[in-house]
């Protein structure tokens, strides 16, 4: 009996079949292994293709440092807008006093507490090369000599304070300082001179005042000696006690600036004395004035 044709076909295929199975299986091994294994590499012999996978490789490695860098300065750019400024430092202060809370201003050394009782100080400052009769004399000032033993200069729209009784003088030239000022009458600009006056022997003097206004003042006075020994004696006319400053007998010329500090109300004043109290013997020895100034 001859086999039918349906069932023969049949067995035919069915090898046919399980080989197309098998082939399918090893294909999606295949794949498997591709996928975990990464591209197969080139064979040793075929350098061309190993330069153009360098080179690929290369590419992606200076495409992913640059998208580091980039997403690096992204990041910090966003962090320097989103950072709040850092806070200002600011320095406490002790807060000001209303003004009848604050404590009292200290005194002038040698200055009553009371500003209105008489004030009287003395003290001897070093000359200078040259000195502004107009600086230091703020409200007056006169100066003795330099056109005759009577000339006198003064301080052009001066308060008048100066008080001079005049009397017997020579002139001389001897000064160390030049004394200048440019606010002068009748002379109204000197550019430096070194004039003055002098009394000859002993027991001679020089008497000058300063009027009081009830406000601290500063004299400054320019005296000297021609071989002589002399004192300075100031006082209140109101009374108190006198200040006084000695010099010693010594030959040749000397020279002084003399800083008075007094306060004095307007009725009184501040007197003033320069005595010669010893000579060498000269016939020229005894004391001298140059200027005075007030401010």
């Amino acid at each position: 009996m001859e086999p039918r044709p349906g069932r023969h076909s049949a067995r035919e295929s069915l090898p046919a079949r399980l080989a197309d199975l098998a082939g399918v299986r090893l294909r999606a091994v295949a794949r498997t292994a591709k996928t975990r294994l990464g591209p197969v590499r080139p064979p040793a012999d075929a350098p061309a293709t190993r330069v153009a996978a360098a080179r690929a490789r290369r590419r992606r490695r200076r495409v992913v440092l640059a998208a580091v860098a980039v997403t690096g300065l992204v990041a910090a750019l966003g962090y320097a807008v989103r950072s709040p400024a850092p806070p200002q430092l600011t320095r406490e202060t002790a807060p000001v006093a209303a003004p009848s809370d604050q404590a009292p201003v200290a005194p002038v050394p040698g200055d009553p507490v009371s500003p209105g009782e008489p004030l009287l100080d003395l003290k001897l400052e070093p000359l200078s090369e040259s000195l502004s009769l107009t600086v230091l004399g703020k409200r007056d000032w006169r100066h003795w000599g330099g056109t005759g033993a009577d000339s006198v200069q003064r301080k052009l729209r001066g308060t008048g304070e100066i008080q001079d009784p005049g009397g017997e003088r020579l002139e001389h030239n001897a000064g160390v300082t030049d004394l200048q000022w440019i606010d002068g009458v009748p002379t109204p600009r000197e550019e430096g001179t070194r004039a003055g006056v002098f009394q000859r022997g002993a027991g001679k003097s020089f008497t000058l005042a300063v009027a009081g206004s009830g406000d601290l003042r500063t004299v400054r006075l320019f005296v000297g000696t021609f071989s002589a020994g002399a004192r300075l004696d100031v006082s209140l006319s109101g009374g108190g006690d006198p200040a006084v400053q000695e010099v010693a007998l010594a030959a040749g010329d000397r020279f002084y600036q003399y800083v008075i500090r007094f306060r004095a109300p307007r009725e009184d004043r501040l007197m003033i004395t320069w005595r010669a109290l010893t000579v060498t013997g000269g016939h020229n020895d005894g004391v001298a004035l140059q200027a005075i100034t007030v401010s």
